[in-house]
């Protein structure tokens, strides 16, 4: 139970890292065509202050994942092409983890459309927050993790 809860609220953290990691670079981007004096291309600055924490976190994810994985003598080139939060010891488990990632497909069914519903206001939220879709697209993901990780320990401790 531990495993899932610390993998999930690490993928929490890294989905919003990213959303401002994306956010920062499509503020940062300068598109350019056809200028006399730059030419034709892109120039783009990359502030390290929000690299830094997206590089760690991720770093952290795989080190408690590979640390915390639940087949011992997998090696860390198997492991982390697989999908550890999926991984089962057990038929209990199993059933666990078919329980909460239904909890999370409804989860998902249910916030996606609600995120419909909001970009057909996008002009007026892009004009007040301009990158709304990337930090949607978080909630998104949040929503479903947090709905995974809740019934896994709801159905674990069962």
């Amino acid at each position: 139970m531990k495993r899932v809860i610390i993998q999930s609220c690490l993928n929490i953290c890294m989905y919003f890292l990213a959303a401002i990691f994306i956010s920062s670079i499509h503020d940062q981007l300068n598109v350019f065509q056809n200028d006399p004096v730059k030419g034709t291309g892109f120039n783009l600055t990359l502030d390290l202050s929000i690299i830094l924490p997206v590089i760690l976190v991720a770093i952290g994810l795989s080190v408690t994942g590979y640390w915390m994985r639940t087949d011992k003598k997998s090696s860390f080139s198997k492991w982390s092409s697989s999908t550890t939060e999926f991984s089962d010891q057990d038929e209990r488990e199993e059933a666990i983890t078919g329980k909460a990632t239904r909890a999370a497909y409804v989860t998902f069914l249910i916030t996606l459309p609600a995120l419909m519903i909001c970009f057909l206001f996008d002009v007026p939220l892009m004009s007040i927050f301009p990158n709304f879709s990337f930090y949607a697209i978080a909630l998104v993901l949040t929503a479903g993790t947090l709905s995974y990780m809740a019934a896994w320990v709801y159905h674990y401790q069962r």
